[in-house]
């Protein structure tokens, strides 16, 4: 079951849900003649309170629903997510974020306009409840029901695994980590201060989101910002970098374009959640007799979400130089940087060069070499000479070297520490090639820069699978080919990976040395918290509609509470991968819907920009 959904999340959150936000983004875009840049004043206008006439029908204020949908979005996707975008697609990976965050403004307008037009009152306690499902119904008709009904268990079941396990989990492993908190107390926690919230419902929640996330966005981004200030000069090469690698991958861990654009595009869609129909849920709670406020609100949420807390993020990681094979931390106890290798200890061909011919390094941000010496080969004929590096312990990494070639080939073969080889490999500006002698063992990451100092990973899959026994090391011995070899090499060190959370506080930690664990492992802890209440909502109100069962919704609460203490003692994989999964099929039937709704978006558009224009409506401040 456990590879099904590991399958199943794979691809879901592959091709369908990112072509199909994408072409809901681009169309609304078109469509609506860019409508999330015309309505930006606007917007500022409806959250100032401008227009709020408190006679209208709801719960919250506009204020209010925009920071509950954005207390569901904001947290570790803006913090961890963006880390693994960049980890696995490079620094190009954020170009695509942000096409995604614009066009996923169009899309959130759309959606809001649509939950909050299409909203459903209870008769007895005349609570506005609204989202994907009921506009599904009532806006396509009950022949559409079966798809209503799938979006409001799919959403429900979500909540359980991505909201409530994972968010807890991260916020746990973080204070555990950082200052050994024990992972229940961080869960009894949670499950106390979310219990109270979300009893209280779309109020308490509204109340509570809007004076957390504002308060952890100001205080996030302004430690970003601070750290882009003193680092003023830096920002062009870090924004360069970004626009370079978008349509090259060389920074990608895959060094593949098409690794870049989709690691983009899903790290945007699922930080934002333009396109999934959850953001409709708070949003038609808001207090308004004019739906098209509220999409004009919502369409926000991107712009905040990732054109601002997500870049944030990512200029800092960026600027600490910890992304392609930099993303991995050194273990500085196991480094050959041939500072006090002697010279006349070196085989025929192999030399350390003086600082003046070594080749400089071009990269902004990343230092290739370690020191003052580099090891140098450089031989023309067919007859070469091998070099074979110290020993390594891998059995907690990887191990990475950088080198600058100017001519040849080289062969690199991994052997036991008594001498037989476990694989090999070959450098070439295209890619890289491998041999496995016997098992597979090992695999490459990098990017190779033709004239330049370049830098690959070599990371060992299945030690036990190569023969290598506990505490076993093992050696690189380097091979020369062809008629005309000359090569530089240097920093053969043991490394570890880094991803998410661990990524971005090194990044932080960069600047402001111990800042970083500090301030992010409080930040997920709030951040976490702020996504727990509002998917707690997402998923009452998918209860709300299967059942319209007060018991049922209650026992939806606790039951919702008290996962949130399995999530922070166990990562449940199965449960969290079942739950992205359900949260990628979100898509089709809300895409479906909202394409086919559209048209009464847009008549509702004109007509109220034209009464705006017209003096019509009135305004109260």
């Amino acid at each position: 079951m456990e590879q099904f959904f590991q399958s199943a999340v794979s691809f879901v959150w592959n091709k369908p849900v990112v072509y199909l936000c994408l072409f809901g983004g681009l169309f609304f875009s078109l469509r609506f003649l860019f409508i999330q840049f015309r309505c930006i004043p606007h917007a500022i206008g409806l959250l100032s309170g401008k227009y709020d006439d408190p006679n209208e029908k709801g719960m919250i204020t506009h204020f209010q629903a925009l920071a509950a949908a954005l207390s569901g979005t904001i947290g570790l996707g803006n913090i961890a997510g963006v880390a693994v975008a960049i980890g696995a697609g490079g620094p190009g990976s954020v170009l695509w974020m942000w096409v995604v965050g614009v066009f996923g403004m169009a899309t959130k307008f759309v959606e809001c306009t649509l939950g909050t037009h299409y909203r459903h009152e209870d008769p007895e306690t005349g609570e506005v409840r609204g989202g994907a499902m009921y506009y599904i119904e009532n806006g396509l008709g009950s022949k559409f029901k079966p798809l209503a009904i799938f979006f409001a268990v799919a959403i429900t079941l979500a909540s359980f695994g991505s909201a409530s396990m994972f968010q807890t989990n991260q916020a746990a492993k973080a204070l555990n980590e950082y200052y050994d908190v024990d992972p229940l107390l961080t869960g009894i926690v949670l499950f106390v201060l979310t219990a109270f919230v979300i009893i209280g419902g779309i109020k308490r929640i509204g109340q509570v989101a809007s004076k957390i996330v504002p308060l952890m966005c100001v205080l996030y981004v302004g430690a970003a910002l601070l750290i882009c200030l003193i680092n003023f000069d830096q920002i062009p090469a870090a924004i360069s970098i970004i626009f370079q690698d978008a349509f090259t991958g060389r920074a990608a861990a895959g060094g593949a374009i098409g690794t870049v654009v989709m690691m983009g595009v899903k790290r945007a869609i699922f930080s934002n959640e333009a396109g999934i129909g959850s953001a409709p849920i708070a949003h038609a709670a808001v207090k308004t007799k004019y739906p098209i406020r509220e999409g004009i609100v919502a369409a926000l949420g991107p712009l905040i979400d990732t054109l601002i807390v997500c870049t944030a993020t990512a200029l800092v990681i960026i600027m600490s130089g910890a992304f392609g094979t930099e993303m991995y931390k050194a273990e500085n106890r196991y480094r050959v940087g041939f500072e006090s290798v002697p010279s006349r200890a070196l085989p025929t061909g192999w030399s350390l060069p003086s600082t003046q011919v070594v080749p400089e390094e071009k990269y902004e941000f990343q230092p290739f070499t370690d020191g003052s010496k580099v090891l140098h080969y450089a031989h023309t004929g067919t007859e070469h000479t091998a070099i074979t590096l110290p020993k390594f312990p891998v059995e907690t990494g990887s191990i990475r070297f950088s080198y600058f070639k100017e001519a040849g080939d080289m062969e690199f073969v991994v052997l036991k520490e008594n001498g037989v080889p476990i694989g090999s490999f070959e450098l070439n500006e295209e890619r890289s090639t491998m041999e496995h002698f016997g098992n597979q063992v090992l695999h490459l990451e990098g990017y190779h820069w033709d004239k330049q100092w370049s830098s690959y990973v070599v990371n060992f899959d299945d030690l036990k699978a190569g023969g290598i026994r506990e505490g076993e090391k093992i050696m690189f011995q380097i091979i020369p080919k062809g008629d005309n070899v000359s090569w530089y090499l240097d920093r053969f060190e043991l490394v570890s990976s880094a991803p998410g959370i661990a990524l971005t506080t090194r990044a932080f930690d960069t600047f402001f040395e111990g800042f970083g664990s500090i301030f992010i492992t409080f930040a997920v802890f709030f951040f976490a918290f702020s996504t727990l209440i509002t998917w707690a909502y997402y998923g009452e109100v998918g209860v709300y509609y299967l059942t319209k069962n007060k018991m049922a919704i209650l026992a939806y609460k606790w039951i919702y509470s008290l996962v949130i203490i399995i999530g922070a003692i166990e990562s449940l994989d199965v449960v969290i991968n079942f739950s992205d999964t359900m949260i990628g099929l979100l898509v089709i039937p809300n895409t479906i819907a909202i394409i086919l709704l559209h048209g009464k978006v847009w008549e509702w558009t004109k007509s109220y920009f034209n009464d705006l224009a017209a003096g019509k409506i009135k305004a109260y401040k």
